[in-house]
């Protein structure tokens, strides 16, 4: 015991010094913090037959789930001057609007069946429905069958398509999480490209109603290998009770996650006006139709490329880093929208806001990732995507009363300040995280 005691105080100065040391390094941690992996320490495949297959089938739902609620610029188009010409420009985008935002509402119920291990079996379901439901699209007449059919039920079932994919990809990436979710994304720039060109062929020589019922058949043989190749690969950890669902402490007890998703807030306030307006602006500014819906498209075609570039840039200088510059620059495009008045003009602003939007959602909800634990990922995912789905829902419908009211301008100037007041929110939390302006966020 004596010496034990004789040689204690000799050894503490030098436990002193590293523990200062190790106090010092963790008070430089936040400098390099990634938000791109969760803080628990899980072992991920990050490549395999098994991980590659998950991807594929992420991207096939994105193809039909995102690429079908990107199209509706050309369902807009042709609702408006055909199927529904005596509705204003806002009321038909709420068919839009509302169909974006079950896109992203679901997220709240998909997130908690996804934390109970629930995952197969809500993924059949909704394929079989969304599939449904496009047939039934074909067979509606009346501004409310739309709403219903396309707006709500559609995008409810596009919704519980995409919700799951978000959160499944997480089971078998971190280390380049970011491509795998670029490459995800890269289906609504498939979907987005060919349903526009589809639909507009396809309605003068078989019909409204045989285009989506051809559209439909379409989605049942994408959505069948999804079904086949997307599993979960971690355990379950069930949670009983409201909070499952909607815990209001992922967000009071967490201010950057909540600063995070209220600069989402406003992002998408915004997002939605070139996309859904650019057809018609074109065709009012004397562009030949038989062109205008092809800037759909190209928006949708060229957003793939940023979809995947912004992946790898996420996993080589943080999702936070790459999601600011993106939000940036689609803001100063949707700022200059307004003054596109040739073809030249916009097919410029469909290629570089097709790069932005695309990079901004390929890598948006990557930062989610690393404000929380992997168990509870469903629900903060879905609380945030949920909450986040307000705006969706109500920023087109905006931008139709604005561009009646006063024209593409308001529209284009209301949309592009939302962007980038939601840019400088997200600085806000950069430098909140990284105690300064300078590391990996």
């Amino acid at each position: 015991m004596s010496e034990v005691e004789q040689s204690s105080p000799q050894t503490s100065p030098t436990l002193d010094a590293e523990q200062a040391e190790k106090l010092e390094a963790e008070a430089e941690a936040p400098k390099t913090i990634s938000l791109s992996a969760p803080t628990t320490q899980v072992d991920f495949p990050d490549g395999g037959l098994e991980a590659w297959l998950v991807v594929l089938g992420g991207l096939l739902c994105n193809v039909v789930a995102f690429g079908y609620v990107n199209s509706f610029g050309v369902f807009q188009s042709y609702y408006e001057q055909f199927a529904l010409p005596d509705d204003s420009p806002s009321n038909i985008a709420w068919i839009g609007s509302i169909q974006s935002f079950m896109l992203l509402f679901p997220a709240l119920f998909g997130g908690a069946l996804f934390d109970r291990g629930w995952f197969r079996l809500p993924l059949f379901m909704s394929s079989c429905g969304l599939v449904l439901f496009t047939f039934l699209v074909g067979q509606c007449s009346k501004y409310w069958h739309l709403v219903l059919c396309q707006g709500i039920a559609s995008g409810f079932a596009a919704g519980m398509l995409f919700s799951p994919v978000m959160n499944v990809i997480g089971h078998w990436w971190s280390k380049r999480r970011g491509l795998a979710f670029g490459l995800v994304t890269l289906g609504s720039s498939f979907g987005g490209t060919t349903i526009p060109i589809m639909v507009r062929r396809l309605i003068p020589q078989i019909g409204f109603p045989w285009t989506m019922r051809t559209l439909g058949f379409m989605f049942f043989g994408l959505l069948v290998i999804p079904n086949l190749t997307l599993k979960r690969r971690l355990p379950a950890r069930p949670k009983k009770g409201l909070k499952a669902v909607w815990d209001p402490a992922i967000f009071t007890q967490n201010l950057e996650l909540t600063l995070y998703i209220v600069a989402g807030l406003f992002c998408f306030l915004g997002l939605y006006t070139v996309i859904y307006f650019l057809d018609i602006s074109a065709v009012a500014h004397g562009v030949d139709g038989n062109f205008s819906f092809y800037l759909i498209s190209m928006l949708n075609g060229v957003s793939g490329v940023g979809r995947v570039f912004a992946g790898r840039l996420s996993d080589k200088f943080g999702p936070g880093n790459t999601v600011i510059p993106c939000v940036l620059a689609a803001a100063a495009i949707t700022y200059g929208f307004p003054f596109a008045t040739t073809r030249t003009h916009f097919i410029l602003i469909a290629v570089f806001y097709g790069l932005a939007s695309g990079a901004y959602i390929a890598t948006f909800m990557l930062p989610v990732y690393g404000f929380g634990e992997m168990k509870d990922l469903g629900k903060r995912m879905g609380m945030g995507v949920t909450t986040i789905s307000l705006t969706a829902l109500a920023g087109p419908p905006i931008a139709g009363a604005l561009i009646k009211a006063h024209g593409y301008d308001a529209a284009g100037y209301f949309s592009g300040t939302c962007m980038a007041i939601s840019a400088a929110i997200i600085l806000v939390v950069r430098f909140m995280r990284l105690k300064g302006w300078k590391g990996k966020f």
